[in-house]
């Protein structure tokens, strides 16, 4: 208590009488106390840890859940494409598949780049098959304002270990195969937490033989190209049929369905020119929405209480 200056002792004996005894300082957390708060924020960070993917993508199927995934992981000013930092920024907003693009160094490193050369994406000049690891990993990433940001490029196992239980990878190859994208899988224990993009019904049964656990997606235009599919060995159960680019097919997408097989597509040119209705895009059927502007389709879908609404509504997916 504060008191004024001159009062007699009798006034400030009786003051102080009255005065309510001081609120006690609040005890120091205990570092039992903040490792379970810290524990805590992390399993509420991990929340996807152990989810069965196909079982929760045949939920969001059932009941009508549209899923987003993250162009290039989601960049935007500040967080640069492929990159750790966009990964966060876009699990934050709601998208829980990253596309993240994958390609290899001179020294055989995968590394998430989307261009031939890093000239676009980073710092430093020069083609990514003929500069070693040690060299691109010297460079920083920089965002689409030109802003050099203090990130580096991460490898593919490195996404891969950050997305584990945050979220799920989908994977574009360029200048690697698909043997070497199973190898990194294999070895972080990622094969149950991915989806892995093919390009041609020949190249969907390759990956399907050559690692069956995987989920792939493939572009499939009709009931012949399912025949095709199904006649390579592709199990339906674990592949997702990407309808291309624009506002979705229904009619094809409702028979696709019917079959129990979930689908995705992305309309990149409605976002780009401003015409894009991600609510139409939902409306059309597809589980999984691709999109580049990951902060507005979120908020238009509600795309992170709905995912986690889903896991809580899906028992077969819960880990």
């Amino acid at each position: 208590m504060r008191f004024l200056f001159g009062v007699s002792l009798f006034a400030l004996a009786a003051c102080s009488a009255q005065a309510p005894a001081p609120e006690q300082a609040a005890e120091p957390a205990t570092p039992s106390e903040l490792n379970a708060a810290h524990a805590e924020t992390a399993a509420a960070d991990l929340w996807l840890t152990g989810v069965d993917l196909p079982a929760y993508l045949d939920c969001a199927r059932e009941q009508g859940v549209t899923l987003l995934q993250a162009h290039r992981t989601g960049d935007r000013p500040g967080a640069a494409e492929n990159s750790i930092g966009a990964m966060q920024a876009s699990l934050d907003d709601g998208a829980l598949f990253m596309e993240m693009d994958v390609a290899k160094t001179a020294d055989g490193v995968l590394i998430l780049m989307h261009d031939d050369t890093v000239d676009r994406t980073t710092n430093g000049t020069g083609v990514v098959t003929e500069m070693t690891y040690a060299e691109i990993s010297e460079l920083q990433l920089v965002d689409v304002d030109g802003q050099v940001l203090d990130e580096n490029v991460p490898t593919f196992a490195d996404a891969l270990s950050f997305l584990d239980g945050r979220g799920f990878a989908q994977v574009d190859l360029k200048d690697t195969s698909f043997e070497e994208i199973s190898e990194t899988l294999v070895a972080a224990s990622a094969v149950d937490r991915s989806i892995v993009i093919t390009y041609s019904i020949e190249d969907a049964i390759l990956l399907a033989n050559l690692l069956p656990d995987v989920v792939l997606s493939v572009g499939a235009r009709d009931a012949e190209d399912l025949e095709r599919l199904e006649q390579g060995d592709v199990n339906f159960d674990l592949a997702t049929i990407w309808l291309g680019v624009g506002t979705g097919n229904p009619e094809w997408d409702a028979e696709l369905a019917h079959l129990g097989i979930e689908t995705s597509f992305g309309d990149f040119g409605g976002e780009r020119n401003g015409t894009v209705d991600y609510q139409l895009l939902s409306r059309n059927g597809a589980e999984v929405i691709s999109v580049d502007d990951v902060p507005a389709a979120a908020a238009a879908l509600n795309a992170d209480e709905a995912s986690r609404a889903l896991l809580e509504a899906c028992p077969a997916a819960q880990g």
